[in-house]
Protein backbone atom coordinates (compact mmCIF):
# COMPACT_ATOMS: atom_id res chain seq x y z
CA UNK A 1 0.00 0.00 0.00
CA UNK A 2 1.75 3.07 -1.29
CA UNK A 3 2.84 4.83 -4.43
CA UNK A 4 4.96 3.29 -7.08
CA UNK A 5 7.95 5.06 -8.50
CA UNK A 6 6.14 5.50 -11.84
CA UNK A 7 3.19 7.23 -10.14
CA UNK A 8 5.49 9.62 -8.30
CA UNK A 9 7.38 10.45 -11.51
CA UNK A 10 4.09 11.21 -13.32
CA UNK A 11 2.96 13.54 -10.52
CA UNK A 12 6.33 15.32 -10.52
CA UNK A 13 6.19 15.72 -14.33
CA UNK A 14 2.67 17.20 -14.12
CA UNK A 15 3.77 19.63 -11.40
CA UNK A 16 6.79 20.63 -13.52
CA UNK A 17 4.64 21.32 -16.59
CA UNK A 18 2.15 23.35 -14.58
CA UNK A 19 4.97 25.34 -12.98
CA UNK A 20 6.50 26.15 -16.37
CA UNK A 21 3.17 27.44 -17.69
CA UNK A 22 2.56 29.47 -14.54
CA UNK A 23 6.05 30.99 -14.67
CA UNK A 24 5.62 32.09 -18.31
CA UNK A 25 2.30 33.75 -17.48
CA UNK A 26 3.78 35.42 -14.39
CA UNK A 27 6.68 36.88 -16.37
CA UNK A 28 4.28 38.28 -18.99
CA UNK A 29 2.16 39.80 -16.25
CA UNK A 30 5.26 41.33 -14.61
CA UNK A 31 6.36 42.88 -17.93
CA UNK A 32 2.97 44.57 -18.28
CA UNK A 33 3.05 45.82 -14.67
CA UNK A 34 6.49 47.31 -15.34
CA UNK A 35 5.12 49.07 -18.44
CA UNK A 36 2.23 50.55 -16.46
CA UNK A 37 4.60 51.72 -13.73
CA UNK A 38 6.95 53.36 -16.26
CA UNK A 39 4.02 55.08 -18.00
CA UNK A 40 2.84 56.36 -14.61
CA UNK A 41 6.30 57.79 -13.95
CA UNK A 42 6.38 59.59 -17.31
CA UNK A 43 2.88 60.97 -16.61
CA UNK A 44 4.08 62.19 -13.20
CA UNK A 45 7.09 63.89 -14.82
CA UNK A 46 4.78 65.61 -17.33
CA UNK A 47 2.54 66.90 -14.52
CA UNK A 48 5.55 67.98 -12.47
CA UNK A 49 7.15 69.88 -15.37
CA UNK A 50 3.90 71.66 -16.16
CA UNK A 51 3.45 72.69 -12.52
CA UNK A 52 7.07 73.78 -12.14
CA UNK A 53 6.98 75.76 -15.38
CA UNK A 54 3.94 77.72 -14.20
CA UNK A 55 5.14 78.25 -10.62
CA UNK A 56 8.75 79.18 -11.52
CA UNK A 57 7.84 81.16 -14.65
CA UNK A 58 10.40 79.39 -16.86
CA UNK A 59 10.23 76.95 -19.76
CA UNK A 60 10.72 73.25 -19.17
CA UNK A 61 11.37 70.55 -21.73
CA UNK A 62 11.32 66.76 -21.71
CA UNK A 63 13.52 65.27 -24.42
CA UNK A 64 12.71 61.70 -25.44
CA UNK A 65 15.05 59.43 -27.39
CA UNK A 66 13.31 57.05 -29.80
CA UNK A 67 14.46 53.43 -29.54
CA UNK A 68 16.01 54.05 -26.13
CA UNK A 69 14.87 53.82 -22.51
CA UNK A 70 16.32 57.28 -21.80
CA UNK A 71 14.75 60.71 -21.54
CA UNK A 72 15.76 63.94 -19.83
CA UNK A 73 14.08 66.88 -18.14
CA UNK A 74 15.66 70.23 -18.98
CA UNK A 75 15.17 73.80 -17.83
CA UNK A 76 15.03 76.61 -18.86
CA UNK A 77 15.31 75.35 -22.48
CA UNK A 78 16.09 72.22 -24.46
CA UNK A 79 19.26 73.81 -25.82
CA UNK A 80 22.45 73.03 -23.83
CA UNK A 81 23.77 74.14 -21.45
CA UNK A 82 20.72 73.61 -19.28
CA UNK A 83 19.82 72.14 -15.93
CA UNK A 84 19.26 68.46 -16.80
CA UNK A 85 17.74 65.54 -14.94
CA UNK A 86 18.36 62.22 -16.72
CA UNK A 87 15.71 59.50 -16.50
CA UNK A 88 15.88 55.83 -17.48
CA UNK A 89 12.92 53.48 -17.90
CA UNK A 90 15.05 50.42 -17.11
CA UNK A 91 14.74 51.30 -13.42
CA UNK A 92 11.21 49.83 -13.78
CA UNK A 93 12.35 46.62 -15.49
CA UNK A 94 14.34 45.48 -18.49
CA UNK A 95 12.97 45.62 -22.01
CA UNK A 96 11.20 48.99 -21.71
CA UNK A 97 11.87 51.46 -24.52
CA UNK A 98 10.50 54.67 -25.96
CA UNK A 99 9.39 53.35 -29.33
CA UNK A 100 8.27 56.75 -30.63
CA UNK A 101 7.86 60.35 -29.55
CA UNK A 102 6.32 62.97 -31.79
CA UNK A 103 5.39 66.51 -30.78
CA UNK A 104 4.87 68.11 -34.19
CA UNK A 105 7.30 70.94 -34.87
CA UNK A 106 9.26 70.09 -31.73
CA UNK A 107 10.04 66.51 -32.81
CA UNK A 108 10.93 64.45 -29.74
CA UNK A 109 10.74 67.40 -27.31
CA UNK A 110 7.76 68.01 -25.06
CA UNK A 111 7.88 71.73 -24.20
CA UNK A 112 6.19 73.45 -21.26
CA UNK A 113 5.46 77.19 -21.29
CA UNK A 114 4.89 79.22 -18.08
CA UNK A 115 1.31 80.07 -19.05
CA UNK A 116 0.44 76.36 -18.65
CA UNK A 117 0.42 75.17 -22.23
CA UNK A 118 2.51 72.34 -23.61
CA UNK A 119 3.29 70.92 -27.03
CA UNK A 120 0.68 68.44 -28.27
CA UNK A 121 1.77 64.96 -29.32
CA UNK A 122 2.35 61.39 -28.25
CA UNK A 123 4.96 59.21 -26.61
CA UNK A 124 4.75 55.45 -27.05
CA UNK A 125 6.45 53.11 -24.58
CA UNK A 126 6.94 49.44 -25.46
CA UNK A 127 7.97 46.42 -23.41
CA UNK A 128 9.57 43.13 -24.44
CA UNK A 129 6.11 41.56 -25.02
CA UNK A 130 5.26 44.35 -27.52
CA UNK A 131 2.63 45.76 -25.17
CA UNK A 132 2.39 49.54 -25.54
CA UNK A 133 1.50 52.55 -23.45
CA UNK A 134 0.60 55.63 -25.50
CA UNK A 135 0.78 58.94 -23.64
CA UNK A 136 -1.08 61.71 -25.44
CA UNK A 137 -0.68 65.39 -24.54
CA UNK A 138 -2.87 68.31 -25.60
CA UNK A 139 -2.01 71.98 -25.98
CA UNK A 140 -4.05 72.79 -22.86
CA UNK A 141 -1.65 70.75 -20.75
CA UNK A 142 -3.72 67.63 -20.32
CA UNK A 143 -2.16 64.21 -20.67
CA UNK A 144 -3.67 60.75 -20.67
CA UNK A 145 -2.37 57.24 -21.22
CA UNK A 146 -3.89 54.28 -23.05
CA UNK A 147 -2.58 50.73 -22.98
CA UNK A 148 -2.52 47.92 -25.53
CA UNK A 149 -1.50 44.75 -23.71
CA UNK A 150 -0.23 41.58 -25.39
Amino acid sequence: KGFTLIELMIVIAIIGIMSAVALANWLGYQNNVNLKTAAGEVMADIASCKQRSVSEGINYCIQFTNGSPNYSINAPTCIPPTQTQAKNLTSFGSGLTISSANFGLFGQELRFIPRGTISAGTVRLTNSKNSTATITTTVTGRAHVSFTMQ
